[in-house]
């Protein structure tokens, strides 16, 4: 699939405009795949999955958001910006698509927001993907806003530089196309940068897990941060199974090594497809 086939949209969530990537249905309008929902991490945009929008589009009709701050969604309102806020607005959007049931991924952020999703309003997802699950150890908790604390600006554009570094050591061997549209998304993100991080570790996420019904795959990549959350997930979920996932990716998985999870996504959702 190329850039031309993945169409974008905006659709109003309350007083949100959520600008949002999907891949056409029928030529008679008619979805006739499944439906996959997916959900970023910060400070990207959805625009870090079109290399798996290409690999998964045959398969599956793809709707993939913006989260509300980020790419060209609005943002929430400040104070509303617990991962609750997102959830809701996401839920939004799916009721006025009417995605749900569907099939939901997310990775890092957008795996917080998954679960979030479903625990909140059960029923969204006919089951769960997600990549590098956010379950915290105190000290990560601790940490993570730290790590997306906003630079502020100077006359000499010192704090451009300091947000390419800080994203760039993510990764030093990713692509600097990626490094690049990553530092001008977080620079582009202002606030919400930082508000995404601390929502995500103010999070209950090992709480909510038990509630959460349908399937779920978790895996993470081999030098992924969150790695070290996959099994204690596993442990909390009444219906949950472990993908692997080999290699030594970080955090840009999704594009570095997007044939290896398009594989591990197709597999695991078509067998719920088949078993429903």
């Amino acid at each position: 699939m190329n850039a031309r086939t993945t169409r974008r949209a905006y659709v109003d969530v309350g007083e949100l405009q959520i600008h949002y990537r999907y891949t056409p249905s029928a030529p008679s309008g008619e979805v006739t795949k499944p439906t996959l929902l997916m959900l970023h991490q910060s400070p990207s945009h959805s625009a870090m999955y079109e290399p798996l929008i290409a690999l998964l589009a045959d398969t599956f009709h793809i709707v993939a958001p913006d989260n509300p701050g980020f790419g060209n969604s609005d943002p929430l309102p400040s104070g509303k910006e617990q991962v609750q806020d997102y959830a809701a607005v996401i839920r939004g959007l799916v009721e006025a698509l009417q995605l749900a049931p569907c099939f939901i991924f997310g990775h890092h952020a957008g795996a917080a927001i998954a679960v979030q999703l479903e625990h909140d309003f059960p029923g969204t997802a006919r089951a769960l993907a997600l990549s590098g699950p956010p379950l915290l150890d105190d000290a990560t908790r601790a940490v993570l806003p730290g790590l997306a604390t906003p630079f502020p600006e100077v006359e000499d554009g010192s704090h451009l530089l300091q947000m390419w570094q800080r994203i760039r050591n993510k990764d030093l061997q990713a692509p600097l196309s990626i490094s690049q549209r990553e530092t001008l998304s977080a620079l582009a993100s202002g606030d919400a940068y930082h508000a995404s991080y601390t929502a995500v570790a103010a999070q209950d996420f090992a709480g909510l897990l038990p509630a959460i019904d349908c399937p779920v795959l978790a895996f993470a990549a081999g030098e992924d941060p969150l790695l070290a959350g996959v099994a204690p997930t596993l442990a909390l979920l009444s219906d949950g199974q472990e993908g692997q996932l080999g290699g030594r990716e970080r955090t840009y998985v999704c594009e570095k090594q997007a044939q290896d999870v398009s594989v591990l996504l197709t597999e695991f959702f078509l067998k719920q497809e088949r078993a429903q």
